[in-house]
């Protein structure tokens, strides 16, 4: 063996960024971005076998907070990006981060043919039921009723079922995390990593700024 097919071993802190997070104290994604470090780590992957692509959102400056290869790219178009680099690298652990807005608004009719072509992408969406980076308005998975700065009398639209979604379009793989749950989270990913196919990890993440009514305290007796 030569040197150069030597693996370090590397715990969850060597794969931090260069960059900060910028997200509020709080901030559900900080569970997630926790989760990953930890399961590449139980799982021996380097950082230049990871290539994590991003859209636009609260979660999506995800791949300058997290060591490896990164793309940030346009708002809902992080799947066909990722669709894109793994047909040219078979090899690479392509990993989709995104929010709700982002993954199942605005790049909905991607996320609907990824998941029926079934790549071998794992995307995890950090749903947190509302459009965080613009400030509080009503996203697909905001619930019946939910006032926000959109919806001040309350929303009259039923939200979109992810879970549903994936499984019906093809997604082979499905998975609901919570980022309170630090241990199976970390699981989930690593277990999305390893399943060959289109895995989706949807991730109830709180939006402690804008979001006041699917809080920690909200999720935590479920």
């Amino acid at each position: 063996m030569s040197d150069t097919d030597v693996q370090i071993s590397l715990k969850p802190k060597d794969f931090k960024g260069k960059v900060d997070p910028d997200w509020c104290p709080g901030c559900g994604d900080f569970g997630v971005l926790s989760g990953l470090q930890r399961a590449v780590s139980e799982l021996g992957l380097q950082p230049h076998q990871i290539l994590t692509i991003s859209g636009i959102g609260c979660s999506s400056n995800f791949p300058g907070f997290f060591n490896s290869y990164g793309m940030h790219t346009l708002h809902g178009r992080s799947l066909p990006h990722a669709s894109g680099a793994k047909l040219a690298n078979h090899e690479m652990n392509v990993i989709v981060t995104g929010g709700d807005g982002d993954g199942y608004g605005i790049g909905g009719n991607h996320f609907t043919h990824t998941s029926r072509r079934n790549l071998d992408i794992l995307y995890i969406v950090m749903n947190n039921q509302i459009y965080g980076l613009t400030t509080g308005q009503i996203s697909p998975t905001s619930e019946v009723g939910m006032k926000t700065k959109s919806t001040p009398y309350g929303s009259v639209e039923l939200p979109i079922n992810p879970i549903a979604s994936a499984i019906t379009a093809g997604a082979t793989w499905v998975a609901r995390g919570y980022t309170g749950n630090i241990k199976q989270l970390t699981r989930l990913i690593v277990e999305g990593i390893q399943h060959e196919g289109f895995a989706l990890l949807d991730v109830f993440s709180p939006c402690v700024t804008f979001n006041k009514v699917n809080t920690y305290q909200f999720f935590r007796p479920r």
